[in-house]
């Protein structure tokens, strides 16, 4: 009997442990964990937009900058220039100077092209480097430039006018800037002028002061070379609207 029930015991065990195994055997396999990570995506900086010039309306160039045919301004003049002679001695040509808009074109592409004619009264000496002259005034993009034989040469005004503005003055030369002063209140010969603006330009050679009055034009200029002496002084006594 005793051994029954021993035998009676280990079968009951080997039956226990088979039923584990095959329960064991039937498990599902476990399936690697995956975790799923979010990236984090940078968005790429876009390089800023290089700066363009505008194309302005021309109505508002001219309503600040008056040129039409016919358009006359008279500055009274004082040039001072070294004697040929003499270099440590000055001279000084005085008179008149008057530009005329005598002509006017616009082209295919829109640019308004307006031909100036410059006259000095009396005639200076040659050793003054101002001399009587034609050139052109394109009115273009967002301003006015200035040149001769259709070649803009320099930038002379900008749209709209801001104190404390500038602009690229030479289309050859970027490294040239002409800045933009308020000048509250200007006198000259002609009237007296409220809100005009002074341009300047300093180059390695010379400076350029241009007195600014919208509705009229230029009403003051001042050069002066660094070099040998050449200076200018014009002060508008007349300006007389074109059609």
């Amino acid at each position: 009997m005793r051994h029954f029930l021993l035998f009676l015991l280990v079968a009951v065990m080997l039956s226990a442990c088979t039923g584990m195994s095959t329960a064991t055997a039937t498990l599902a396999p476990l399936q690697p964990v995956t975790q799923e990570t979010t990236a984090t995506v940078t968005p790429t900086k876009m390089p800023s937009p290089m700066p363009y010039l505008t194309p302005v309306p021309p109505s508002l160039i001219l309503a600040d900058f008056p040129l039409a045919i016919g358009a006359t301004w008279v500055y009274s003049a004082k040039i001072s220039y070294t004697d040929s002679n003499d270099y440590t001695k000055l001279l000084t040509w005085a008179g008149s100077i008057t530009d005329k808009v005598i002509d006017k074109t616009i082209t295919d592409d829109g640019k308004i092209i307006f031909t100036v004619q410059e006259d000095l009264r009396p005639i200076p000496p040659q050793n003054v480097w101002r001399q009587a002259r034609m050139f052109m005034y394109t009115v273009k993009e967002n301003g006015v430039f200035e040149g001769e034989m259709n070649v803009d040469r320099i930038k002379v005004y900008q749209w709209p006018i801001e104190n404390s503005s500038s602009w690229q003055a030479f289309t050859d030369y970027p490294e040239y800037e002409t800045w933009v002063e308020h000048s509250p209140e200007i006198d000259t010969p002609y009237k007296n002028f409220n809100d005009c603006y002074t341009f300047t330009l300093i180059t390695r050679p010379d400076t350029t002061q241009d007195t600014f009055c919208p509705g009229i034009g230029f009403v003051r200029h001042l050069y002066s070379h660094h070099g040998t002496t050449q200076d200018e002084d014009f002060e508008l006594t007349s300006f007389t609207p074109g059609q």
